[in-house]
């Protein structure tokens, strides 16, 4: 018999605001576990370590301030990946 595919979608919390949402709706952040660097993951499927924000400007300010998404990942966050998926947030906004 085929497998029956699960209409569930998995509840992730954002890192900045703390607000939980289907994580389809949140961006990742990952840290790879054998060099421990943190990338922005679009796909949400590289291995490793992840973290969620929402995908909105407040969160990624109480994020910077906070340092939310470095505690969450115990790793540094280099500025030019929260640039990253700052600009591909504000892509996805222009073209919706």
């Amino acid at each position: 018999m085929p497998k029956k595919k699960s209409l569930h979608s998995p509840i992730r919390r954002c890192a900045a605001c703390r607000r939980t949402a289907p994580k389809h709706t949140l961006l990742r952040f990952v840290r790879d576990p054998q060099t421990r660097q943190v990338a922005f993951d679009p796909s949400q499927r590289l291995p490793g370590r992840g973290a969620y924000l929402c995908p909105n400007a407040e969160c990624f300010r109480l994020a910077r301030k906070r340092k939310s998404l470095e505690r969450a990942l115990n790793a540094p966050i280099p500025e030019a990946v929260l640039q990253a998926a700052q600009a591909q947030l504000e892509r996805e906004q222009l073209a919706s």
